[in-house]
């Protein structure tokens, strides 16, 4: 005798029989015990949940002999042909290979005839959104006013496919996804009706492979035993789907946590030399951080929303101890960023490698909440006219700037910070030993922050901002191109052009251009901003390195507006009323 799969030995007979789809069972079964069974059924759901056996069932509980009846009696000569699949009052059409227009045609000219043996007539089309407009155009009318011993059961996997007009004539059944549990409590029946030496752990693995499908499990187990001739552990699971081990998760994710990179490495070469895709790794990863946030929300009910064993889930819970909701959200975000990068890059592990090495050093980096907490300080400390603030390391370029006092022609000076061309950013304020100390910072000092971080964002900005230009108005977006940014003063950007480019500034001083670039300003940055253009001299392509230049050999009166300086450091002098003394290039240290 031919062998027969598990799948088709173990597939339900009866509603009570179904796994995972409870609801639909019970309404079928009223349905039929209230005589009012409907004249067409839309079965939809993903691969392998109970379609098609949902709907053979259904015809055995009508076509019975002791029926309509919710429970068939498996005996009859109609149950019999039905369950073997030779019923000629049962007729299954694949709708992939049966989906032109006369083949529906032929259907409904066979409908005309009675049943053999049952007292319906009953056909089954399964994938039925494969059938081409023209065909369910055709069926349009017989769906709806079919005879009276004539049924339909449409199974299919994509019903956003089907035409709404045929949803309409039929009541729609959806099937949902099998659970990891109810699948591993139906392989352990199987199991022991079948007396297999099967591991809690693999029956685990079998089920979360599967991914909803029960059939997909069975046909799994049926694989395993043929590759292990009877005795089945988690690691043979693992070898013949290519799974990832638990235990390697929980590894990699305790070398994150305790910050062991050397072993990150080891294991990520041991997993990609063993066949294991990067991307599958980083996914893995993903889903067990995301595991382990369902255990630490859901505390004792956390076992509804996890797919492990027993032991894995006490392990999860005790690696959640030591991480908090942000430390998990950053995790997840930072390897799904390391995902799309993977897909671009032939060197896949190496984006990976790099995000478990930066995530490993998760303790050195800032919380959002303590970020925002130094920044109000900031503020109150401003408000309050006392100001004791970190400099950015290491410093780049510096130059020291100094307020000339009221009537001194600018002879004296008090020095006020050495300002860094990427200070303006946020996330340059870190941890520092060198600090910058005002006791007296007037009111209007607190806004120069403001533009300079202005200026700093549209400049980050300022590529697209052309590029959208150009997109809508490519005279105007040239035009602008032919600008440089000067500064951000009160929320008005100044855009400087040379003499030689005096008829694009003229254009862009038109009302209509004007507003257009402002509003493209806006749309891009999110700032509303006012534009004003002005002309500047010719800029100068080089000037001689002061780097290596000895101290006292600088001159004390470099103009303000040499091309070597930052325009984010103009924009300080021309709001202080200052001079640059200094320009120096950094050692690397703040200063």
């Amino acid at each position: 005798m031919s062998y027969l799969s598990l799948a088709r030995k173990y597939r339900p007979r009866e509603f009570d029989e179904i796994v995972g789809q409870a609801h639909i069972a019970t309404t079928l079964k009223n349905a039929i015990t209230m005589d009012m069974a409907a004249h067409a059924y839309l079965f939809a759901g993903a691969r392998g949940v109970g379609k098609t056996s949902t709907a053979r069932i259904l015809a055995k509980s009508l076509n019975c002999e002791k029926g309509p009846t919710p429970k068939p009696c498996h005996k009859c000569a109609s149950c019999v042909e039905i369950t073997r699949g030779v019923s000629m009052d049962v007729i299954e059409i694949d709708g992939a290979s049966n989906r032109g227009i006369d083949e529906i045609r032929n259907l409904k000219e066979n409908i005309k005839f009675a049943s053999v043996h049952g007292k319906f007539r009953i056909y089954i089309i399964d994938e039925v959104h494969m059938l081409t407009p023209e065909a369910f155009n055709a069926l349009l009318k017989t769906l709806e006013e079919p005879p009276l011993h004539v049924k339909f059961i449409f199974a299919t996997t994509q019903p956003h496919k089907m035409p709404p007009t045929i949803i309409s004539r039929c009541q729609r059944f959806d099937f949902r996804k099998i659970s990891t549990k109810d699948t591993v409590k139906k392989l352990k029946e199987i199991k022991a009706k079948e007396k297999l030496d099967v591991a809690d752990e693999a029956m685990f693995l079998m089920a979360r492979a599967a991914d909803g499908s029960l059939r997909d499990a069975e046909v799994i187990l049926d694989q395993l035993l043929s590759f292990t001739k009877g005795k089945i552990g988690s690691g043979d699971v693992v070898k013949v789907l290519g799974l990832m081990e638990q235990g390697v998760l929980f590894e990699l994710a305790d070398c994150v946590l305790n910050n062991e990179k050397d072993k990150i490495l080891k294991t990520i070469d041991a997993l990609v030399n063993g066949g294991k895709d990067p991307v599958f790794v980083a996914s893995c990863l993903i889903e067990h951080f995301r595991n382990i946030m369902a255990v630490k929300i859901a505390k004792d009910k956390g076992k509804a929303f996890v797919a492990v064993s027993e032991e894995d889930y006490h392990k999860l819970r005790e690696q959640g101890l030591g991480l908090t909701l942000d430390d998990i959200l950053y995790i997840t975000y930072s390897l799904s960023a390391a995902i799309d990068f993977m897909k671009k890059t032939p060197l896949s592990r190496v984006p990976l490698e790099i995000t478990l090495i930066k995530l490993s050093e998760k303790k050195r980096l800032a919380s959002i909440k303590e970020i925002l907490d130094r920044l109000s300080g900031i503020e109150e400390a401003l408000k309050n006219k006392t100001f004791e603030a970190p400099v950015a390391s290491p410093v780049i370029a510096s130059a020291t700037l100094v307020r000339r006092s009221p009537g001194e022609g600018g002879k004296s000076a008090e020095a006020i910070s050495n300002v860094d061309s990427r200070q303006a950013s946020p996330r340059n304020l870190g941890p520092s030993n060198d600090k910058v100390t005002s006791t007296a910072v007037p009111k209007e000092e607190i806004a120069v922050e403001k533009d300079i971080l202005l200026f700093q964002k549209v400049k980050d900005s300022w590529a697209k901002i052309l590029n959208f230009v150009k997109s809508r108005k490519m005279s105007v977006g040239t035009f602008l191109a032919e600008g440089a940014l000067l500064k951000v003063n009160n929320n008005t950007l100044a855009v400087g052009f040379g003499k030689h480019n005096l008829l694009h500034r003229e254009s862009l001083e038109v009302s209509a251009n004007k507003k257009f670039v402002e509003e493209a300003i806006k749309n891009i940055t999110g700032e509303d901003m006012r534009l004003i253009f002005e002309s500047v001299e010719a800029q100068i392509d080089s000037e001689p390195d002061l780097a290596d230049a000895p101290e006292n050999e600088i001159e004390d009166d470099i103009p303000p507006r040499a091309n070597k300086i930052e325009p984010i450091v103009e924009s300080a002098v021309d709001i202080f009323d200052a001079k640059i003394v200094d320009i120096r290039k950094g050692s690397g240290k703040g200063k």
